[in-house]
């Protein structure tokens, strides 16, 4: 049986959050995504609270952009690093994946732009965020971005989630959205990472 690590992500949408009752729950989180930026110009109201309280209680980080594919990827790129400035000693960054708006072809190079671009500036390797069933006909193949931590969302009981075309596993597996963590006023993302402690910080970026 495959042992997992719980974690949570959050954004301004989870309001105002008490990041020392959260790691003085009775379960703590063993990691937490941050939403940094949306689009070119979009910073997260909560982000930067967000990652100096969660921080101060010694939880592993990481932060993630919303990506729009209507706009231009360099301002995207460049509102996401300047957001976020050194990730050294965080998880890898994440691209969410969710919004129409593009071609496959013209959509695929967006990301494995804002990919590219993101991993220069910021030293790392960046990963996604999506679900197969928008992948597989917005973006197309998985295949030539193994290289490339996956974060996909399907909601289900089962043992698995649902990958897209092209890809052989995951990182993490946010598996719902109605979790109840202390110190978050209402419902929390919830994900899965399948392994120990010690291989969740093998992921920290140097």
């Amino acid at each position: 049986m495959t042992d997992f690590l719980q974690g949570i992500d959050v954004s301004h949408y989870n309001g105002a959050i008490d990041w020392a009752a959260v790691a003085a729950g009775a379960v703590v989180p063993a990691f937490v995504y941050l939403k940094a930026t949306q689009g070119g110009a979009v910073v997260d109201s909560e982000y930067r609270r967000n990652r100096a309280g969660a921080k101060a209680q010694g939880l592993l980080c990481g932060a993630y952009h919303f990506f729009s594919p209507t706009e231009p990827v360099a301002s995207q790129v460049a509102n996401f690093c300047n957001a976020v400035g050194s990730v050294k000693g965080e998880l890898p960054p994440m691209l969410d994946v969710e919004q129409r708006g593009l071609d496959q072809p013209a959509y695929a190079a967006a990301v494995a732009q804002w990919l590219q671009q993101v991993g220069d500036r910021l030293g790392c390797t960046p990963g996604i965020y999506t679900v197969a069933s928008f992948w597989n006909s917005c973006v197309g193949s998985f295949a030539p971005l193994l290289a490339h931590p996956l974060w996909i969302a399907h909601y289900t009981a089962g043992p698995c989630p649902a990958l897209p075309a092209g890809s052989r596993s995951y990182t993490f597996w946010q598996y719902a959205n109605t979790g109840a963590v202390r110190g978050i006023g209402g419902p929390v993302d919830m994900s899965r990472f399948p392994g120990q402690a010690s291989q969740l910080q093998a992921l920290l970026c140097s």
